[in-house]
């Protein structure tokens, strides 16, 4: 993202020119340990998430180790996947992204003096935190302390560290924003701050009433449902949707498409987020206005989403540059992801399908194309451009590259159709009273087995991945090797 690259109205508004070897000299050396850890875990989330589907069609694999078993695997390999990887490569891209949109080095100036320096070790420090919270809190659960709430597993200290190390770096990066030297606000930076300022208030608030200080049983349920639906379309996505709204006119060289409905959307996304994993609770013992509410919400979620998909998709001119850049094609799949996850939810929602399909693999289908599609797609085609910058060189294998981006698209698209067929035919079967449930588990082995290779081309492509990275940070010191120095 050189400086011809960004936003025009940057180069007619009388502002200085963004330094942008400065910018990217200032955040590298957090930004790629960030960038490091997240993929380091994304492994670990994809190996346990292979061992979980095995252990659906051969529930004796590693029967002998008492605590591998289904319980302890799944949330280990859910919450690696949401706060080791997704989270924390969220925070890697917000905080490129936001000194890059607003023209800071970290600390002022050239980003090098005291105020650099302490700011660097601030984030660093905080990424240690966070890594050391999301291991204890996944050795609790493997030792057996998980506090039973879906997708807030980890013990009550663990959520703390990580709340306190978000705040470290959020409060700097909302301060960045509001000191920035770009003029005028960038669709990317609207959702960034959203992103910022939501996360803590929908983590701390879940745990506070969930885990810290649990509050009666019968409200647990709607803030659960809440927290999920706020954890992906308040904090994730629009950390998501940055990063296409910063890369996608720069990479197709195109102004972004009908800009006055980029305001709209962003608006009815943050109205509309929080209210998307309300439909949850459909069937359930809480007030019918809720599960009103969630559908509403659910149906809805698709206005925002296509008004998106007109702004980024309606830059598409010319193919070719489209398959000359990894970066550009994941996030253009991502998109194309996201709005199949609104459609899929949207139908989901109805109360006649959700009774049929709610407690099968069509709701664990909507939610892998959340994370896996939505979310890290666009996540990894940042990935791709911003390493390349913060290092100054051409560091990637297109090798490895095209093998990461095709094996990732396959694996992701025969698991999620395999979930939503298996989830499709479960539902119908449970609903057949003439079908018993043994019969019922029959008709769903094959999909689990072809889960299982799924997931293993999931955990090539994260591997892969991880070697690439691994390559291109080596890359200098090979370099140096070779010629001596």
């Amino acid at each position: 993202m050189s400086d011809h690259t960004l936003p025009h109205h940057q180069h007619e508004s009388g502002y200085p020119p963004v330094d942008s070897k400065a910018i990217d000299a200032s955040v590298r050396l957090p930004v790629i340990i960030l960038f490091g850890n997240a993929i380091h875990w994304l492994v670990v989330a994809a190996l346990l998430s292979l061992v979980v589907s095995i252990k659906l069609i051969a529930p004796g694999f590693l029967g002998g180790i008492s605590f591998l078993n289904y319980g302890r695997l799944a949330p280990m390999a859910r919450d690696l996947m949401l706060y080791g990887w997704a989270s924390q490569a969220a925070l890697g891209a917000g905080v490129w992204l936001m000194a890059r949109l607003c023209g800071q080095p970290l600390g002022g100036g050239d980003g090098q003096g005291i105020g650099g320096m302490l700011l660097r070790t601030l984030i660093i420090s905080a990424t240690v935190l966070w890594n050391l919270a999301v291991l204890l809190g996944t050795l609790a659960i493997f030792a057996g302390y998980s506090t039973g709430v879906e997708w807030l597993e980890y013990p009550g200290w663990a959520s703390a560290m990580l709340l306190l190390s978000f705040l470290l770096i959020g409060i700097w990066a909302v301060l960045l924003f509001d000191r920035r030297s770009t003029g005028r606000a960038e669709v990317a930076q609207w959702y960034l701050v959203a992103a910022f300022c939501w996360f803590p208030w929908v983590y701390g608030t879940a745990n506070l009433l969930l885990v810290w200080k649990p509050i009666q049983a019968s409200a647990q349920g709607p803030i659960q449902s809440w927290y999920c639906g706020s954890l992906l379309a308040l904090w994730l996505l629009p950390v998501a949707l940055a990063s296409a709204y910063a890369l996608l006119p720069r990479l197709l060289g195109n102004h972004l498409n009908r800009r006055h409905l980029a305001t709209l959307g962003f608006w009815m996304l943050l109205l509309l987020g929080g209210w998307n994993g309300m439909d949850r609770l459909i069937g359930g013992p809480v007030p019918a206005w809720m599960t009103s509410a969630g559908v509403v919400a659910g149906v809805l979620f698709l206005i925002p989403l296509f008004m998106i998909s007109i702004n980024l998709l309606g830059m598409v001119r010319k193919r070719a540059i489209v398959a000359g850049s990894i970066s550009c094609r994941f996030l253009l799949m991502g998109l194309y992801a996201l709005i199949t996850v609104g459609v899929i939810g949207a139908i989901a929602s109805l109360p006649d399908v959700s009774g049929a399909v709610r407690f099968t693999a069509f709701t664990e289908a909507k939610t892998q194309l959340w994370i896996l599609g939505a979310i890290s797609l666009p996540l990894f085609g940042l990935l791709y451009e911003s390493l390349p910058q913060l290092l100054g060189r051409d560091c990637w294998s297109p090798v490895l590259s095209g093998r990461h981006y095709i094996l990732t698209l396959v694996g992701l698209g025969m698991l999620v159709t395999l979930m939503l067929l298996g989830g499709l035919f479960t539902g119908l079967a449970l609903a057949d009273p003439t079908v018993s449930f043994l019969n019922i588990t029959s008709y769903s082995y094959p999909f689990h087995v072809m889960e299982c290779v799924a997931q293993l081309l999931l955990l090539i492509a994260a591997l892969i991945l991880g070697a690439n990275i691994t390559i291109a940070l080596a890359g200098d010191y090979l370099l140096n090797k070779k010629t001596g120095k």
